[in-house]
């Protein structure tokens, strides 16, 4: 029985999607409402939350914008267009999935609808099974919180220091570290492979950085005292 625990984020680490999800709200809210968010704000509100935090956020800020049924409505239409049409299964992650080694889950922002069609489109569902699946919907507050990371560890028999978290996001990263749980940045994903956000990442709270699956495949071992030869 393995000793020690992985908890992966979704999107933008074991797919490449989250550019996916922002462009749809951001494009979404402009032709419905004729709000516009500038790339810095997308990241504000949009990157790495969920749904229902991005809701709470823009709220806060833009109690103007009251976001109704047909927004929604198409917001998921793109959704299961793009996850048809574009999703794609991030380059040698079911190497590190298929070490069996330490245990395995994923902490996600979607809601288990939109998980479910995600994972059986990139035939992940073989992997992540109603008994190591967490979605911010089934804790109080998601994401920069560390709700969602203290409640799969637990519900995985696992004790904080006996994590390692995957995460792309800075919001991810700063719930990682918010939650005691050692935090390795992925940024191989669209957008997030440049200098300047592999700082932002060590600066929220990431103690290693990569762009590859390769690479975070030897730093999970590493992490985890596991010999390379294993």
């Amino acid at each position: 029985m393995p000793d020690k625990l992985i908890i992966w984020d979704f999107d933008g680490v074991l797919a490449d999607s989250e550019h996916l999800w922002v462009e749809n709200w951001t494009d979404t809210l402009q032709k419905l409402y004729n709000f516009r968010l500038t790339p810095a704000q997308q990241k504000q509100y949009l990157e790495g939350k969920a749904d229902k935090t991005k809701i709470e956020l823009l709220a806060r800020d833009f109690p103007q914008l009251k976001p109704e049924e047909k927004f929604w409505q198409i917001l998921h239409q793109n959704e299961n267009r793009l996850i048809a049409a574009e999703l794609q299964l991030t380059e040698n992650v079911e190497k590190i999935l298929d070490d069996k080694t330490f245990a395995q889950c994923v902490a996600t922002g979607a809601t288990l609808e939109k998980h479910n069609k995600k994972t059986e489109k990139l035939g992940l569902n073989k992997y992540f099974t109603p008994n190591n699946t967490f979605t911010a919907y089934m804790v109080a507050n998601g994401k920069p919180a560390p709700d969602i990371f203290l409640y799969a560890a637990e519900k995985m028999g696992f004790l904080p220091q006996d994590c390692l978290i995957i995460e792309d996001s800075l919001a991810g990263i700063k719930a990682a570290k918010a939650a005691g749980i050692p935090v390795i940045a992925y940024i191989g994903a669209t957008g997030h492979n440049t200098a300047e956000y592999a700082e932002a990442c060590r600066a929220a709270g990431a103690f290693a950085v990569s762009s590859k699956m390769t690479d975070v495949h030897q730093l999970i071992k590493k992490h985890f005292g596991i010999s390379c030869t294993k």
